[in-house]
């Protein structure tokens, strides 16, 4: 029942008819009736339909949410995200922990689980990258250079004390997602992680980091885009001169 659960784990997902389930089914053995799995996605009509059939088989039992954004298009990992933190703070009213990670296998479920359960009383809790002890396994070296200059420039720039500012494993308190939810959005691609984050920092919110494995994804095609990448240098500019 929605009313018992306390920890939600929020997923942006665009056709990832592989990648997906098999998530989805590794993360199930970790999961009890206190928590619920709400997908966002942003694929069409008759792909979405398929995925949230095979979500469900995986999922049987458990509190599954599957939202369709009847757009037609890929809003962005930050929009899905946070239309999915507004309708997590309605379907789940106890729930106190919002977890969102990647549908593309890169979040290992044993590190999603970890995060989940971790003691921190961070209000941000992020599953970084760049820790003595986390590892990037499979990346291209231009991935690794792309992230490491964002992952260097924007925490300086902005007085963001995380040494991952761009991943997108993180748990969240429900305050702090009430006080990103109160502050309107600027981007709405992957680049919206770093602007949640500057949000909490200027509120005063506590913010720690946990190592993780990040691994290339292994089934499905990436469905990040030139694009995207060039929509998230604008992005990195519009925060730097955010006053949020």
């Amino acid at each position: 029942m929605t009313s018992q659960v306390t920890s939600v784990i929020i997923i942006p997902s665009y056709n990832e008819k592989l990648a997906l389930p098999e998530l989805l089914n590794e993360l199930k053995e970790g999961l009890t009736e206190l928590d619920a799995v709400l997908i966002m996605d942003d694929s069409d009509r008759e792909t979405s339909n398929a995925i949230e059939l095979e979500c469900r088989k995986t999922l049987e039992g458990a509190s599954l949410i599957f939202d369709f954004d009847n757009s037609g298009s890929k809003s962005g990992r930050g929009a899905a995200i946070r239309r999915g933190l507004s309708k997590a703070l309605i379907e789940f009213p106890k729930a106190t922990h919002f977890l969102e990670c990647d549908a593309d296998g890169s979040h290992r479920p044993v590190d999603i689980l970890r995060i989940k359960e971790s003691a921190s009383e961070a209000d941000l809790l992020v599953g970084s990258r760049y820790l003595a002890t986390s590892q990037i396994v499979g990346w291209p070296i231009s991935r690794r250079i792309f992230s490491w200059i964002l992952n260097k420039i924007i925490p300086r720039a902005t007085s963001v004390e995380l040494r991952d500012i761009t991943n997108g494993l993180r748990r969240y308190s429900r305050d702090s997602v009430c006080e990103i939810l109160s502050v309107p959005q600027i981007n709405t691609g992957f680049i919206y992680l770093s602007e949640q984050a500057i949000v909490l920092t200027r509120q005063g919110r506590k913010i720690e980091e946990e190592p993780i494995v990040f691994v290339d994804r292994t089934l499905g095609q990436s469905t990040v885009t030139w694009r995207e990448i060039s929509h998230s240098l604008i992005g990195v500019m519009k925060l730097l001169i955010s006053k949020k």
